[in-house]
């Protein structure tokens, strides 16, 4: 058996368990994976208790990932440039780390045929989450990438920290970011509370494309705006997916499907 988890607050809601099961059927792997309410403080013991208990992989997630790297002996380039981990390997010498959040969001463009090579992309946010995904997006090759945040300071220094990748440049809302972009991703939580970052439709090109990180209620707001201004929309929860496949991956060397566990999911 495989004794895995996902460490967070809070964490009952989270889809993981049930993705990680459906994961083990598909290749015949008898998985438990469970979901353990953790804050940051009690991280390093809730850890620990777990590995006591046969525990040898983990998600973290909301608000553990930064925490996590502390406690890894290795973490891999990902994680490093997002300062975030999400997934856990136990190892001789202590937990490795892992963010596999920026290369699921890959497969999920993959998947839907969303190629970011030579495309104008706005991100709508500047959170840890675009954090997540930058460095990975930025490995595309995209003709440039512009954040707009609600604060500024934020997404300038958060461009300035991929500078080196590739071509990309942070502003605050108030700006005007520009037009002809042909990829919009939103990443905010604005969603939770029925509402928008402030968007204008003549910021995107004519063929452009929108994906929401957020997936279900939360992002049910974005995609009406999408809807009412005839820009095709995706939710995450196909990164959710695919982020989770890479950990599976990590930990027993086996990849499974996307396609499968996102039919079961769908009626969720």
């Amino acid at each position: 058996m495989v004794r895995l988890a996902v460490f967070g607050q809070p964490v009952a809601h989270s889809l993981s368990p049930r993705i990680h099961r459906l994961f083990g059927e598909q290749l015949g792997i008898d998985v438990e994976y469970s979901a353990i309410e953790s804050g940051v403080d009690e991280l390093p013991d809730r850890l620990a208790a777990f590995r006591g208990s046969g525990g040898t992989g983990a998600n973290l997630t909301v608000p553990l990932k930064q925490t996590g790297l502390k406690l890894c002996t290795r973490i891999d380039r990902p994680a490093r440039q997002a300062h975030a981990v999400n997934t856990l390997r136990l190892a001789d010498d202590g937990w490795h780390g892992y963010n596999t959040d920026g290369a699921g969001l890959l497969l999920d463009f993959d998947r839907l045929g969303i190629d970011p090579a030579g495309r104008r992309i706005l991100i709508v946010g500047a959170g840890g989450a675009v954090a997540g995904i930058l460095g990975p997006l930025l490995a595309r090759e995209p003709a440039c990438v512009h954040l707009i945040n609600r604060t500024a300071d934020r997404a300038e220094r958060l461009a300035e920290k991929f500078s080196h990748l590739g071509t990309i440049d942070g502003a605050g809302f108030e700006s005007d970011p520009g037009s002809d972009f042909d990829l919009l991703i939103q990443s905010t939580s604005a969603g939770h509370a029925d509402a928008l970052p402030p968007l204008e439709r003549d910021w995107l090109a004519d063929s452009a494309v929108a994906y929401d990180l957020n997936y279900g209620p939360a992002q049910a707001t974005f995609s009406r705006w999408c809807g009412a201004h005839g820009l095709p929309v995706h939710d995450g929860l196909g990164m959710l997916v695919g982020q989770a496949a890479l950990a599976f991956e990590i930990w027993t060397s086996r990849r499974p499907e996307m396609a499968p566990v996102l039919a079961a999911l769908a009626g969720r």
